[in-house]
């Protein structure tokens, strides 16, 4: 999982960190960061940093709505060529759609997801890296920026229906509350902001078709400075998450026809289901190390049968799936509770 994103996801941290009296030079320089990659479009780092950072913000300023203080001061401009996307698309279903196929290109750990209903929609986001410290601040901050988005699209008085966090609260209720002005739920099964599903219809005004052209076809070539590779890796990693890990959604993400991913695949000697069964390999070891069932390992690599994943499994390392889970709980308890690492889910 390629661990990188580009600086702008910290814009403001400085100004934000100054707000609340603070010295942001020694935050950064603390946790070992660059300061000349903060804010800059143009630069890359650690994704892992940028846990560390928030993390470290809001325990020395005693702030624990750090996150979601510097996602309300970025608004969407961070996100660089995906806000034009967003201010010059047909309509907010068009925009969001845009938002989720090109998240990766500011930052690959990133996913985001539109889950649309007869009645009701949800936009999720989450992180593919298993690992990150400072995760509900990294969340808190991603959901900030997903209201201004909304809001932008459909109005500053929007309120979803309701927001849903996977972390357990970290601030006052009245800080969530004064952000989204609908319930926030606490220890969920997804990081969501939910809201009536006729809102995509509504067409953005004073749109600008030559500017969406243009961010469009930028964002279509841009990619971080990965190989083919690397990118059919992560872009088959983040789809693996919302069970579209397929040769031609991936292409998609990646704007090639799929005979074209493949040819130029076997140029550099793989091909797609290689990749996807590699990578479904080491995640297996990732899981079973987790305490997790059997049928949700099956379920979370994209197996519609268990018995399909029990011969994968075989296959793999020449275990039944209950074998590798009780193999993975010996080894997790001789390296004393540490689960060992990897690419994480």
């Amino acid at each position: 999982m390629a661990d990188v994103v580009r600086g702008t996801v910290l814009l403001n941290f400085a100004e934000v960190v100054r707000g609340l009296g603070g010295n942001p030079d020694a935050i950064i320089r603390g946790q070992g960061v660059n300061p000349s990659t903060i804010g800059n479009y143009d630069s890359f780092m650690r994704y892992s940093k940028i846990g560390h950072l928030l993390g470290a913000a809001a325990e020395q300023l005693d702030c624990p709505d750090f996150g979601l203080r510097l996602g309300q001061s970025q608004d969407i401009h961070f996100l660089g060529p995906i806000a034009v996307l967003l201010r010059h698309s047909e309509s907010v279903g068009h925009a969001l759609e845009g938002v989720c196929r090109y998240l990766y290109v500011c930052a690959p750990p990133d996913i985001a997801h539109l889950r649309r209903g007869p009645h009701r929609t949800a936009f999720t986001y989450s992180i593919a890296l298993r690992y990150v410290a400072h995760r509900d601040q990294m969340i808190e901050k991603s959901l900030a920026v997903t209201m201004s988005a909304f809001r932008l699209l459909l109005g500053s008085d929007f309120v979803p229906l309701k927001v849903t966090m996977e972390h357990q609260r970290i601030s006052p209720p009245e800080i969530y509350q004064g952000l989204f002005g609908c319930p926030v739920e606490f220890g969920c099964d997804e990081n969501a902001v939910i809201f009536p599903t006729s809102a995509l219809s509504k067409a953005i005004a004073g749109r600008d078709t030559a500017a969406l052209a243009m961010a469009n076809s930028y964002l279509a070539l841009a990619t971080p400075e990965f190989s083919l590779l690397d990118n059919v890796k992560e872009t088959t990693h983040r789809l693996l998450k919302i069970n579209r890990a397929n040769l031609v959604a991936v292409a998609e993400v990646l704007n090639i026809h799929p005979r074209v991913l493949q040819r130029n695949l076997a140029i550099v000697g793989t091909t797609f289901e290689q990749i996807l069964d590699d990578l479904r390999r080491e995640l297996s070891q990732q899981l079973a190390a987790s305490g997790m069932r059997v049928m949700q390992i099956a379920t979370m690599l994209g197996y519609s049968e268990q018995s399909s994943y029990a011969r994968a499994c075989q296959r793999w390392h020449g275990l039944s799936p209950r074998q590798l889970v009780n193999l993975q709980k010996v080894r997790k308890a001789d390296l004393g509770g540490e689960v060992p690492t990897g690419a994480g889910y």
